[in-house]
C-alpha cells in the first residue's frame, strides 16, 4: 500500500522489529489510505514526465505481461498504480527521493525472474523498472565490463562473445543482471572465479537520500561487500562493473536420459563434485536435473553440461556422458550466448512458478533419499494443470568456495572449510491459481523433511541460496549471525531512515 507522510506531524523515531521508522498520526493514516496512489504517481509524473506510465499505456502493459514482462503469472498479476522506467542513474535518484519524501511504497525490478508475487512488483504501489538501464560497455583494456542493472545476461554475452571475452555471470539468458548478482549468483565459471557477486569490482548505487555513489574496495567498501549477497536492502544498484577475461568457444549442452539411469547419475554427481572440489579440472560445470511433467507422464533426467574450453567430452564429465541409454543430446562447441539461450528455453514465461532450495553435503545416498521424499510429497499434486517438477542438484564444490574466498569478501557465509556442497533447487511449474496452496504446502514439506533427514546424516548446511529461495525462507539469516548483524549495521549506516526496509516490501529483508 502507498502512503503519504505528513512530514510536519510525527512523534519521533520508533523501533519496530529492529527497524527505525516513523510513528504517524491518525490523520496521516486517513490521508494515505484515501489518495496515496494517485498522489505518489502524480508527484513522480511532475518530475519524470513520460518515464512514468499507467495501466492504460503500452509501456506499462509491456513491462507487466508483454514482450518485457515478468517470468511468472504470480508477478504479472500484481498491478502497481504506475511504473517508472528510468533511463539513467539520475532518474532513479529523483524517483527514490520523491518516493521517500512522500513515504510511498515501491518495488524494484531488474529482470523480474523471482517467482513470487510482490518480489519485484507491488500492488497499488510504484514499480521502478530498470529495463532501460541495459547498457553493456567494455573497457579499453578489455578487463572490465560495465553493465546496467536492467540488462539481461543474454545482452551481456552477445556483446562479449563478439569480442572473445566473458564474465562470470548468469546461466540463463533472460535473467536480469541486478537480481542475480545481488543475490550471490552461480556461474559456469564458478570453480575458477567464485560466485557472480565476487566478480563485481564496482557498484554504482542510488542511496535513499538520492546520492549516487560508487562502492568498491576503495570507496564505501562496507557497502560494496554488503551488496555481494545482500539483495535490495541498501539502495538501488544502477550499474555493475564486472571482471572480464578472454574466452573463446566452449562446449556444452543437454543430455536427456531415462530415469532408469538414476543410480548411475547420483554416483556420477558425487564423484564429479569430489573431483572438482579437489581441483582436478576447474573448467567443468554440471546441472543434474530430475524432471517430471504431467504432459510427458514419465520422469526423465535432463542434465546440462558446460566445459569452458572448446574441448569435447573432457575426462571429468565422462562419468556422466558415458551413461547409457540416452534419449537425446545437444552437446556441441558453441558460445556463451547460445548455451544460456538454450537453458532459458526450459523455463518459459507465462506459467505459475516457484523455487525452493536447501544446501547439503555431497553424498549419493542422501541424494536418493531426498529424491524419494520429493516424489512422495509431490504425488498428490501431480494432476495440477501443466504441472512440472524439476528436482535439480547443483555442485558447489570446495573449488568454488576457494575461488570465492580468493576473490574477496562477500556476505554469504560460505567457506572452503564447508567442504563439497550441493544445492537442491526445486522448480515447480503449473497453470491454475486454485492449485497454489497445495503446491506451496507440498514444497515446504519437501524442504522441511529433506532438511530434517539430512541433519540425521550430518549432511545439512544452513546456507540458503537467495535466488532460489521460497518466499517463506530466510536466506539472509542463513548467512550466519555475524553477517546478518553486519548487514543490519550497514543498512542503518547507508539508509538511516530505513527506506529500503519500510517502503520496499519485496525481496528478502534484513529484519524478519
Amino acid at each position: 500500500m502507498l502512503y503519504i507522510a505528513l512530514s510536519l506531524i510525527f512523534l519521533g523515531p520508533a523501533v519496530v522489529h529492529g527497524v527505525t521508522g516513523w510513528i504517524h498520526t491518525t490523520a496521516d493514516l486517513a490521508v494515505r489510505n484515501t489518495n496515496s496512489s494517485s498522489y505518489c504517481c502524480s508527484r513522480l509524473s511532475s518530475r519524470l514526465g513520460s518515464l512514468v506510465s499507467y495501466p492504460n499505456e503500452t509501456i506499462y502493459q509491456s513491462e507487466q505481461n508483454g514482450t518485457n514482462g515478468y517470468w511468472t503469472q504470480q508477478e504479472e498479476s500484481v498491478s502497481p498504480a504506475c511504473r517508472i522506467t528510468p533511463t539513467c542513474a539520475q532518474d532513479v535518484s529523483i524517483a527514490v527521493v520523491e518516493l521517500a519524501r512522500a513515504q510511498c511504497q515501491f518495488a524494484i525490478r531488474s529482470g523480474g525472474h523471482t517467482s513470487w508475487a510482490g518480489a519485484a512488483n507491488i500492488q497499488d504501489g510504484v514499480t521502478i523498472d530498470l529495463s532501460s538501464l541495459n547498457q553493456v560497455n567494455v573497457s579499453a583494456n578489455n578487463t572490465v565490463t560495465s553493465v546496467g542493472a536492467g540488462a539481461r545476461w543474454g545482452d551481456v554475452y552477445l556483446k562479449l562473445d563478439a569480442l572473445n571475452l566473458a564474465t562470470s555471470g548468469g546461466r540463463v539468458a533472460q535473467v536480469g543482471v541486478g537480481g542475480l548478482t545481488t543475490g550471490g549468483g552461480n556461474s559456469f565459471f564458478a570453480a575458477r572465479y567464485g560466485f557472480v557477486c565476487d566478480n563485481v569490482v564496482n557498484h554504482q548505487v542510488v542511496l535513499s537520500d538520492g546520492r549516487i555513489v560508487d562502492a568498491n574496495v576503495y570507496e564505501n567498501p562496507d557497502l560494496h561487500r554488503a551488496l555481494k549477497g545482500g539483495n535490495n536492502n541498501f539502495g538501488i544498484v544502477t550499474r555493475f562493473d564486472l571482471k572480464t577475461f578472454e574466452q573463446g568457444k566452449l562446449w556444452g549442452g543437454f543430455i536427456v536420459y531415462p530415469n532408469s539411469t538414476f543410480g548411475q547419475q547420483i554416483q556420477a554427481l558425487q564423484d564429479f563434485t569430489t573431483a572438482s572440489g579437489a581441483g582436478v579440472d576447474p573448467y567443468a560445470a554440471v546441472i543434474n536435473a530430475y524432471v517430471y511433467s504431467a504432459a510427458a507422464g514419465i520422469p526423465i533426467i535432463a542434465n546440462q553440461y558446460t566445459y569452458t574450453k572448446a574441448e569435447a567430452f573432457p575426462a571429468i564429465l565422462q562419468n556422466f556422458t558415458n551413461i547409457q541409454p540416452q534419449y537425446s543430446s545437444t552437446l556441441r562447441t558453441t558460445n556463451l550466448t547460445d548455451l544460456t539461450v538454450e537453458l532459458g528455453e526450459g523455463t518459459p514465461n507465462g506459467f505459475r512458478q516457484l523455487f525452493a532450495t536447501a544446501t547439503f553435503g555431497n553424498d549419493a545416498g542422501l541424494f536418493a533419499a531426498l529424491y524419494n521424499i520429493s516424489n512422495t510429497l509431490y504425488t498428490p499434486v501431480k494432476n495440477a494443470s501443466n504441472f512440472q517438477i524439476s528436482f535439480v542438484l547443483q555442485p558447489i564444490s570446495k573449488a568454488i568456495l576457494s575461488a570465492s574466498a580468493l576473490a574477496g569478501q562477500n556476505v554469504l557465509g560460505l567457506s572452503p572449510s564447508d567442504g563439497n556442497l550441493v544445492w537442491l533447487d526445486l522448480t515447480v511449474q503449473w497453470s491454475d491459481e486454485k492449485d497454489d496452496a497445495a503446491i506451496n504446502a507440498a514444497t515446504e514439506a519437501v524442504v522441511d523433511q529433506s532438511i530434517a533427514y539430512a541433519k540425521t546424516q550430518g549432511l545439512y548446511n544452513q546456507y540458503i541460496y537467495l535466488n532460489y529461495a521460497l518466499q517463506s525462507q530466510d536466506p539472509i539469516a542463513s548467512y550466519g549471525q555475524r553477517n546478518q548483524a553486519l548487514l543490519r549495521q550497514i543498512s542503518r549506516q547507508y539508509d538511516p531512515e530505513q527506506v529500503f526496509q519500510r517502503l520496499v516490501p519485496g525481496g528478502f529483508k534484513l529484519f524478519r
